[in-house]
Parts: C-alpha cells; structure tokens; sequence
C-alpha cells in the first residue's frame, strides 16, 4: 500500500502530526503529490512514495 492514512504514516516514520501538517501549511508537501484529501473522510492520506521521493531530494517539491 502507497497511500496511508496520516495516522499509519505517522507510526510508520515516527514524525508527529504536527511536523507533517506543518510541511502542508507551509506548502512543502503538495496537496494530489504528497498527500491526499479524501471526500468525506476527515484524515489526510499520504503518499508514501512520494515523500520517500522528496527525502531523497533533499526535500525539494520539484523533483517529487
């Protein structure tokens, strides 16, 4: 599975929901990339690939 819910994504990589709902405020994650929200279902998805893809470029959206 690629996509988690923020909660398995969090216990998965040991990062706080703080830390990971500062990256989408601050507009480092990318909302369709890095995580997803889903209708009518409260807690973001996130796209494990995706991050592993931004961590491997330093954190740089653009190679993600």
């Amino acid at each position: 599975m690629n996509i988690v819910p923020l909660k398995a994504y969090c216990a998965i990589s040991h990062e706080t929901k703080a830390a990971v709902e500062a990256r989408i405020e601050r507009g480092i994650w990318i909302e369709g990339v890095h995580y997803y929200k889903i209708n009518k279902v409260r807690e973001r998805w996130i796209d494990i690939k995706a991050v592993e893809e931004w961590a491997r470029n330093g954190g740089s959206c653009r190679a993600a």
